[in-house]
C-alpha cells in the first residue's frame, strides 16, 4: 500500500485527526495531507435525513356475512360500519384477545348455596336497615361514616348467616372484621 494510500485510510478511521500530526505520523508533507484529508471528505458524506412517514400497522376487523348485510341493508359503506362497531364496543380488531367469559349463571347458584335466595336476603337486610335507622332517628343518635357502615355491612352479613348457610365462616369473620375497625379506630388505631 502506498503512503498515500495509508493516509486516506487513517483519515477515514480517524476523521477528526489533525493534518499536522498526520503528516508527522506518514512522513509527508502538509499540503499532502490536507489535499488527501479533502479527498476522503469528498468521498463520505454523512447520510440525509429524510422524514420517514408514520406506518401504523393494518389491522383487520373480521365480519360476519350478516353484518356486511346489515351495513348494506342501512346504506352504509362498510369501512364506516366497521369504524362505528369499534367505537361503539360491538366490533373489535382480529388481534385483540376475545374478552374473558365468566358463568354468572354458575356464580349465582354457588351464592345461593351460601347466601341463600337473593331475593330473601335482601328484604331481610333492608327490613333490619330500615328498622335500626328508624329507631337511630327517633333517638337523636348520631353515628360517624365508619360506624354506620360497619353496622350495614354486619347487618348483610347477618342476614347472609340467617337467609344461607350459618356455617359459612367468612361471614362470621366479616362481623369480627367491621367490629374490630370501628373498636380500633376509637381506641386510636384507625386502619
Amino acid at each position: 500500500m502506498i503512503k498515500s494510500d495509508k493516509i486516506r485510510e487513517y483519515f477515514r478511521a480517524h476523521p477528526e485527526a489533525e493534518v499536522t500530526k498526520v503528516a508527522a505520523k506518514f512522513k509527508a508533507s502538509k499540503p499532502m495531507a490536507y489535499k488527501l484529508r479533502k479527498q476522503v471528505q469528498n468521498e463520505w458524506q454523512p447520510p440525509k435525513m429524510v422524514p420517514v412517514p408514520d406506518v401504523k400497522p393494518t389491522r383487520k376487523v373480521t365480519l360476519t356475512r350478516s353484518q356486511m348485510e346489515i351495513a348494506k341493508k342501512i346504506g352504509v359503506s362498510l369501512n364506516s360500519y366497521v369504524q362505528e362497531g369499534l367505537k361503539l364496543g360491538v366490533l373489535k380488531y382480529d388481534d385483540e384477545p376475545a374478552p374473558q367469559e365468566t358463568d354468572v349463571d354458575e356464580t349465582l347458584n354457588t351464592r345461593a348455596q351460601d347466601y341463600g335466595k337473593f331475593k330473601d336476603g335482601a328484604a331481610l337486610m333492608q327490613g333490619i336497615k330500615r328498622l335500626l335507622a328508624d329507631h337511630a332517628r327517633a333517638h337523636d343518635k348520631l353515628f360517624a361514616d365508619d360506624q354506620w357502615e360497619a353496622i350495614e355491612m354486619i347487618v348483610h352479613k347477618m342476614a347472609r348467616i340467617v337467609n344461607g348457610n350459618p356455617d359459612k365462616v367468612d361471614s362470621w369473620v366479616d362481623i369480627a372484621g367491621y367490629a374490630t375497625l370501628v373498636s380500633d379506630r376509637l381506641q386510636g388505631n384507625a386502619r
